[in-house]
């Protein structure tokens, strides 16, 4: 219970979330005041039933179509190789807030179209006047959503975005001196063959197919937390080479290529590291 209201509180907190109750507001209020102003679309009994008996039927509709559509992309991201993994995080968390969103928006807009047609019959129309324009707004502003999350899911640029995410969470001084590339992926290759190597010896001591084991690896966070639970690396070693994969995959898969020296030397620092912490050379 505890976990859903701390999910439920940051979803609702995020910028998005807020972003979309100030556009349901703009419209319910320009609708509202432009009906105590003067009404442009006055409308008939038959109007007010036809028109909100259908639109339930559509926003159902589209509404389903988009559970679909999201349930297809999640397959697909989960086909995404490991150095995918926290990109894939950050994707998956804010398509689970737009459909949280689109979900609520559409349980109230239909909700809101049944009391209006509840309402149609009643003697106070300036009630049923304030439902139906609320009941618009509400439409419009799942329209707005569903359009939105569209836009997001098909945007190319999306593993591109949420990989500078995740790098802007990395602490990185980008005012240092440029350094290689080539040098601190060399490092970080190393770091991850031995990784590879370490918890397969010791999942299966036997095991000797070194060349092989990378097509069936675990991904590589895991593999730093298995050593670590096994007491072959210590707390500070871990969190600096979850810190380093992080930026290595937010690096590689981000329109930002730029890395500094300080990095490079850190990467050799952590490998050098690793390598006495686990007693060995660059062998298992």
């Amino acid at each position: 219970m505890v976990i859903w209201q701390i999910q439920f509180k940051d979803i609702f907190y995020k910028k998005g979330t807020i972003i979309n109750i100030l556009i349901w507001l703009i419209l319910t209020s320009s609708s509202l005041v432009t009906y105590f102003l003067y009404p442009i679309f006055p409308l008939d009994e038959n109007q007010i039933l036809y028109l909100f008996s259908s639109a339930p039927q559509v926003i159902a509709a589209i509404y389903g179509l988009i559970i679909t559509g999201y349930i297809f992309l999640r397959n697909e991201l989960d086909r995404k190789d490991d150095s995918y993994e926290e990109i894939v995080s950050i994707l998956k968390n804010d398509y689970f807030s737009s459909i949280i969103g689109i979900s609520f928006v559409a349980l109230l807009s239909i909700a809101l179209c049944f009391l209006v047609i509840v309402d149609a019959t009643h003697l106070n129309r300036r009630l049923l006047d304030v439902l139906i324009n609320v009941s618009v707004a509400t439409i419009l502003t799942e329209l707005i959503l569903i359009i939105s999350f569209v836009i997001k899911i098909l945007n190319p640029k999306s593993i591109e975005i949420a990989s500078d995410r995740l790098r802007s969470n990395t602490p990185i001084n980008e005012s240092g001196e440029k350094g290689s590339i080539e040098d601190f992926l060399t490092n970080y290759n190393q770091i991850e063959n031995i990784l590879t190597k370490k918890v397969t010896s010791i999942i299966d001591p036997e095991f000797i197919d070194y060349d092989n084991v990378k097509k069936k690896r675990i991904a590589n966070t895991k593999l730093v937390y298995i050593l670590f639970n096994d007491d072959r690396i210590d707390s500070l070693l871990k969190d600096e080479l979850i810190n380093l994969i992080s930026f290595r995959n937010s690096l590689i898969h981000g329109a930002n290529l730029f890395i500094t020296k300080e990095y490079v030397e850190m990467s050799k620092e952590i490998l050098n590291r690793l390598k006495k912490s686990l007693g060995e050379d660059s062998r298992v």
